[in-house]
């Protein structure tokens, strides 16, 4: 077989890939049909499910999405409970947009009174769009948290995607993960560059996430 053969055949896709092909799309159009609705500033919020109402993150949280709702922020969270249906609260109490991007988890109920929701079978789809935002809230959670926060990180870092607003609410919950990043990436192993500890803010106060939005984008002040 010559090498040309070789590649057409490796090229040629089976009809389960190409129905999975025409998933992805669908769920692309979907997603970026239902983020231009949101209107011209949109906040990602990114946390755990199994986080209780009692937390003191879940009200941080609602707080932090209600604060910016006010300012016509469109909110958007990954639809699960915990501390996504806490951004969908405060969104509401805010009286502004949001909308959730649900993924079907066993074990893992969407969250209640959701007035806009999308369901989406591909992961990947759903964290591209999770990812279109102009700034970030990443709260106290679990594997799915940290993934997500690393991605993003990374492709800040690598400039695959532009330097954007990253908070990690809650101090308590972050202090630990801070310390790894500075005292063994950092200064032991000298891994990470010390720009890599400037993409994201340790935070604790919704309002301060709110100051430092409307203090480092110009294009706010108007």
């Amino acid at each position: 077989m010559s090498k040309s053969n070789y590649f057409d055949e490796l090229q040629t896709l089976s009809e389960d890939q190409f129905n999975l092909l025409k998933v992805i799309k669908k769920e692309y159009e979907m997603g970026m049909l239902a983020l231009n609705s949101l209107g011209s500033h949109t906040l990602t919020v990114y946390g755990g499910a199994m986080v209780q109402e009692t937390d003191d993150a879940y009200h941080l949280v609602s707080k932090a999405t209600e604060l910016l709702s006010k300012k016509g922020w469109g909110i958007i969270s990954g639809g699960g409970p915990g501390i996504m249906s806490a951004a969908l609260e405060g969104a509401k109490e805010g009286r502004g947009k949001a909308i959730a991007f649900c993924i079907d988890i066993p074990g893992e109920p969407p969250a209640p009174n959701i007035d806009v929701s999308l369901v989406f079978t591909q992961f990947s789809a759903r964290k591209y769009l999770l990812r279109q935002s102009d700034a970030f809230i990443f709260a106290p959670g679990g594997f799915g948290t940290l993934d997500e926060l690393m991605e993003l990180l990374t492709l800040m870092k690598t400039n695959k995607y532009p330097i954007k607003p990253v908070f990690l609410l809650d101090s308590k919950f972050w202090n630990g993960y801070m310390k790894w990043f500075e005292e063994i990436l950092f200064n032991e192993r000298k891994v990470v560059s010390e720009d890599f500890l400037k993409l994201f803010k340790v935070v604790d106060k919704p309002q301060d996430i709110v100051d430092h939005i409307y203090n480092h984008d110009a294009t706010l002040k108007k």
